[in-house]
């Protein structure tokens, strides 16, 4: 929550978010959080997380048009403030689709194209994570990935799933 509080402060266009929940952590003493009294006459002290301004957001959709417009069918949970918060986004997608299929229900829209620099699709670029509903976490995977021997890197990629495509060539 804490660096999801930092992304809204953000997009909010203010210096800092209030957080609950991080009273009694060793957080707020490593990452030098501050707290205010609650303005409003509790008496409780409230830590503010800073805004945090990335220079580039990448998410993953589910599909985006010719005009950038993205959408997520997935928890929204990080990609709204972060692409809100961010200077510059790029979106990768599962697939391209006609606007007008967009169009039918907009407010399924995550990402307003006027907030995309750059589009590239790219099916199952979520892989091992998952994209809702299309595919699951690929636990195996991740399990394999997180291996502290030598060749897991190259492993790990070597099992990427355009990787795993067939490879196709156009006869002359």
């Amino acid at each position: 929550m804490t660096l999801v509080a930092g992304l809204r402060a953000a997009s909010y266009g203010v210096p800092f978010q209030p957080v609950a929940g991080v009273h009694g952590s060793d957080l707020a003493r490593i990452n030098g959080w501050q707290t205010i009294r609650d303005p409003y006459g509790s008496g409780q002290d409230v830590y503010v997380i800073p805004a945090i301004r990335p220079d580039v957001a990448v998410i993953h959709a589910n599909a985006v048009d010719e005009q950038g417009n993205a959408r997520v069918y997935g928890s929204p949970f990080w990609d709204h403030p972060l692409t809100r918060a961010a200077k510059r986004v790029l979106v990768t997608a599962e697939r391209l689709v006609p606007t007008d299929v967009l169009r039918l229900q907009p407010e399924l829209t995550l990402v307003p194209g006027f907030m995309v620099e750059a589009v590239a699709i790219v099916p199952q670029g979520a892989w091992p994570g998952s994209m809702h509903p299309l595919y699951e976490v690929d636990y195996p995977a991740v399990r394999a990935y997180m291996k502290d021997e030598p060749g897991v890197l190259e492993a790990h990629l070597a099992a990427a799933p355009e990787n795993k495509r067939q490879k196709t060539v156009s006869p002359d």
